[in-house]
């Protein structure tokens, strides 16, 4: 099989008009699900059990529904209320929701993975909870939590690819749009598969030097 390179490259100069909304809900996702897993992991560890049964209560939720399924009920459901969403918000939002569940869950498994000893010990030198948390805690957690994150991150951006359904132009909207008014479907679809394996791979090489980062220190 031989491939057009010039007719490929030009493949890819069509699908970079979506390239941007792709980075850009990329990048919002995961940062937005991350600071939305804070308070959800302080409610996964809160000694009241009603607070505890709630957040554990949306988690299971938001993680046992498919991501497109809750945005086809925000953004049918949005409009049915009388204040629909962009397709954008709404895909934002449906992933924010679901993958903050899941990176709550690797925070606690991050923070309880250190062991009790390393906080008593640093309320024996005279830290309050809150300091023992931040200088003794957090530092080793943080080690421990940036693969799986790392992950998840992949994760957030090969799921932006689904709101295409929603008519949000990223990539695979462009590509979809191609490929119904071309017969070169293999080719499109071939070059969009490679857009999004850079895309994954500059994030995940962000994150390893991050993680390199945090184990000299």
């Amino acid at each position: 099989m031989s491939f057009d390179l010039p007719f490929l490259w030009r493949i890819a100069e069509a699908l970079s008009v979506g390239l941007q909304t792709t980075i850009v809900l990329s990048a919002l996702a995961i940062i937005l699900s991350a600071v939305w897993a804070v308070p959800l992991v302080i409610g996964l560890l809160a000694p009241s059990r009603w607070l505890r049964g709630v957040v554990i209560s949306y988690i299971e939720v938001v993680r046992n529904t498919p991501v497109l399924v809750q945005m086809f009920f925000i953004f049918f459901g949005s409009g049915s209320l009388g204040y629909p969403l962009s397709g954008f918000t709404t895909g934002l939002l449906a992933m924010v929701l679901q993958n903050g569940a899941y990176m709550a869950e690797i925070y606690r498994g991050g923070i309880q993975s250190v062991p009790v000893r390393q906080s008593e010990a640093g309320l024996a030198i005279g830290f309050t909870p809150a300091r023992a948390f931040r200088l003794v805690v957090l530092p080793q957690a943080l080690r421990k939590v940036i693969p799986p994150l790392s992950n998840q991150g992949v994760l957030i951006i090969k799921d932006t690819s689904l709101v295409a359904t929603i008519s949000v132009a990223e990539i695979t909207f462009h590509a979809r749009m191609m490929a119904d008014r071309t017969a070169a479907v293999f080719e499109i679809f071939m070059v969009l598969a490679v857009l999004y394996i850079v895309l994954t791979a500059i994030f995940s090489g962000a994150m390893r030097l991050v993680e390199k980062q945090l184990r000299i220190r």
